[in-house]
């Protein structure tokens, strides 16, 4: 009788053997994992056990040499390795969920013909049209309705977006009077302010050689100099006025 034992040793250990086996490393631990980026071998580690723990506990109630592990690269339980390679078992529907409608269809979408699934169950039945029509004439608007609405909808913002435009044009031929305008009145505020400013100036010299110092401009002796500038300045541009007429 060979001994398997020592033949997988003596095969492993020459020169040019090409089995390959896979490293086990972080991405076998449980509680390892990278954010939002999981590839699909890592989402399955991530159950509870994993697919690893399970793949290592069906080879230890196997009972089978140790060395075989080596021929099973894949490391894939049983249930995980059925779906890759699906047989007539794998498609046979037994609990209730399986033989739903919605389960169905959706096997049939990945397996296409493989999973005998017939093709007309993936279109609606009798009973589905006729809720679908009945939710459609309770609850909702008929497709002609929604057109409709949408043409409308979209004629008026084509009218305001007309109108828009319309008002843009019409701004943007008024916006040289605009800006000269503007900048009118931007040298007519600047001139007023030069004004202010020398006026201001000019009184303070003058509260500075009638009190000896700069008052504060809030100081009632300023403000009362400020009162008889200001009559002053009347009095002059009445003199003025009468003696042009």
């Amino acid at each position: 009788m060979i001994n398997l034992s020592a033949h997988i040793h003596k095969l492993l250990a020459h020169e040019k053997c090409i089995i390959t086996t896979q490293i086990r490393n972080k991405k076998y631990y449980r509680h390892w994992w990278i954010p939002f980026h999981l590839d699909d071998f890592q989402t399955i580690t991530q159950s509870k056990p994993n697919a690893y723990e399970q793949w290592n506990r069906e080879w230890t109630e196997s009972r089978l040499p140790t060395e075989l592990h080596y021929f099973d690269t894949s490391r894939l339980p049983s249930h995980l390795k059925a779906r890759i390679k699906p047989s007539k078992e794998f498609f046979k529907l037994t609990n209730r969920k399986e033989k739903t409608e919605d389960y169905q269809r959706r096997l049939f979408g990945q397996y296409g013909l493989q999973s005998g699934i017939d093709p007309a169950l993936l279109f609606m039945n009798e009973n589905e049209i006729t809720y679908e029509k009945t939710k459609e004439n309770l609850l909702e608007n008929s497709i002609l309705e929604i057109v409709t609405a949408q043409k409308e909808q979209e004629k008026k913002a084509r009218m305001d977006n007309e109108t828009l435009m319309l008002q843009i044009k019409k701004n943007l031929n008024k916006m040289p009077e605009i800006i000269k305008k503007f900048h009118d009145q931007e040298a007519k505020q600047t001139s007023m302010n030069t004004v202010k400013k020398n006026k201001m100036e000019m009184l303070m010299e003058e509260a500075r050689d009638r009190f000896g110092f700069y008052p504060d401009k809030k100081d009632p002796k300023f403000l009362k100099l400020i009162q008889e500038f200001d009559e002053q300045d009347k009095l002059e541009r009445k003199q003025k006025k009468d003696k042009r007429v």
